[in-house]
C-alpha cells in the first residue's frame, strides 16, 4: 500500500520554487498564504521572500494598519514595493497625516508600479494644483481607459478610501468654464484644440452623461474631461460627495 503523505513532496521542492508558489497564492488571497505556509516547515521557511509581500494581496485587510502587528506587516509590504501598500501609504501620508512630499512620492511610486487608482488619484491631485502641474496630471491620466465602469471603480475605491482615514488635507476645485459674450459659456482651460468628447452616455460608454451643472452641456475634450473630475474629487474630499453614475 502506497505511503500518501504530499509533504514529503513539498519537501523535495527547492525554497525558490516554493516560495514562487507562495507568491502566487499570496497574490489570490492573504488567507489561502497563511493557511498555506503554516500547512508544512517547508512552506514556512520559503514564506519570508521579498518578492511574496511585493505580490501579496491586501484586500482583505484594513485600509490603515491600526495595531503593531499591523504595522510591521505593512512596512514589509510597502518595502518590499507592493503596489496597494504604496498606494495607502501616499493616500494616508497626503491626506490624513499632512506629509504632502511624502504622500505624492508614494502614490507616483505606485503608479510606476501600474496601480490604477494610484494613477487616477495622483493625477488629479497634480490637475487640482494646476499651471505647470496640472499638466503633469494630465500626462499621468492620459492612459486612463476612459470608459464608465473604468472612472466608476476608481471613484469607489477612491471615496471608500478615504472614508477610512480622517482627512486633514483638501483640494481647491480647478476653474472649468467661464462666461463671455454676456453669458456664453467655454472651457477655462483649453480652447478645444483635442478631439472633442460627447458628454453623454453612448455607444463608447464614455463616462459622463448630460446633467444639471452648467458646463455638462459643453463639448468635452480630454483635457476638460479631467478637470471636471477633478473638481468632482476635489469635492468629495471636501466632503461634499462625489456622484457616482
Amino acid at each position: 500500500m502506497m505511503n500518501n503523505k504530499p509533504s514529503n513532496l513539498v519537501k523535495s521542492l527547492p525554497a525558490d520554487m516554493l516560495s514562487e508558489i507562495l507568491g502566487q497564492v499570496a497574490s489570490k488571497s492573504i488567507t489561502d498564504f497563511v493557511n498555506t505556509k503554516l500547512s508544512c516547515k517547508a512552506f514556512l521557511g520559503a514564506s519570508n521572500y521579498n518578492h511574496i509581500f511585493e505580490k501579496i494581496s491586501l484586500e482583505n485587510v484594513g485600509f490603515v494598519p491600526w495595531f503593531g502587528r499591523e504595522r510591521v506587516f505593512f512596512k514589509r509590504c510597502k518595502d518590499a514595493r507592493n503596489a496597494e501598500a504604496l498606494y495607502r501609504k501616499g493616500m494616508l501620508d497626503f491626506f490624513s497625516r499632512r506629509k504632502r512630499s511624502s504622500g505624492l512620492r508614494y502614490l507616483k511610486k505606485a503608479v510606476e508600479k501600474g496601480h490604477v487608482e494610484a494613477r487616477y488619484t495622483y493625477g488629479l491631485i497634480l490637475v487640482s494644483f494646476g499651471d505647470e502641474q496640472r499638466n503633469q496630471g494630465l500626462q499621468v491620466l492620459s492612459s486612463l481607459n476612459l470608459t464608465s465602469c473604468r472612472i466608476r471603480s476608481c471613484r469607489l475605491k477612491t471615496r471608500k478610501s478615504l472614508g477610512s482615514m480622517w482627512v486633514y488635507r483638501y483640494l481647491t476645485s480647478p476653474k472649468i468654464y467661464t462666461v463671455i459674450n454676456g453669458g456664453d459659456l467655454v472651457a477655462f482651460n483649453c480652447d478645444h484644440d483635442m478631439m472633442l468628447r460627447s458628454n453623454r452616455f453612448c455607444s463608447e460608454n464614455h463616462a459622463w452623461e448630460e446633467g444639471s451643472y452648467p458646463a455638462d452641456n459643453l463639448p468635452r475634450c480630454d483635457s476638460c474631461f479631467w478637470d471636471r473630475e477633478a473638481a468632482l474629487f476635489c469635492n468629495m474630499v471636501t466632503g461634499q460627495g462625489m456622484p457616482i453614475p
